[in-house]
């Protein structure tokens, strides 16, 4: 028989966490601590403030404004870090002799040979720092 109520025990337990689980997601939802699965920002703006149409429509302009600018913004980012990145190689390599060039060119800017090289301060591409058997590019002009 201490089998059969280990078994019982076992789906109380279950059952028991399944409701402390359902309740608390509701519980979850109600203080919005979990967002509703589903629905984004706008809808559950109309829903929750019983936006009109117009106004809908007013803040569905501005928030696909919005993510177009942050779009936009995280791209300019992204090309100002790499070419920070590239100038920070080239200005690096600038400092080494002849022997560490070659070797930082192997070790430190071959994993890069594929991506453009920097621009310079004046907007002047440089390229790559080197492509696959060709000699390492000279730093750029200051």
């Amino acid at each position: 028989m201490p089998a059969r109520s280990n078994i019982w025990m076992l789906a109380l337990v279950g059952v028991s966490c399944l409701l402390i689980g359902f309740a608390g997601t509701n519980l979850a939802y109600r203080y919005h601590y979990l967002r509703p699965p589903g629905g984004s920002i706008i809808e559950r703006m109309g829903r929750d403030l019983n936006l009109t149409p117009a106004q809908r429509d007013k803040i569905g302009d501005i928030m696909r404004d919005s993510r177009f600018k942050v779009i936009q913004a995280r791209r300019d980012y992204e090309h100002q870090r790499h070419q920070l990145f590239w100038k920070a190689l080239t200005e690096v390599r600038g400092v080494l002799t002849a022997q560490q060039q070659q070797k930082f060119d192997h070790e430190f800017a071959r994993p890069w040979a594929g991506h453009d090289g920097p621009d310079d301060d004046f907007g002047h591409h440089h390229g790559p720092m080197h492509g696959p058997g060709d000699p390492p590019a000279p730093p750029p002009p200051r």
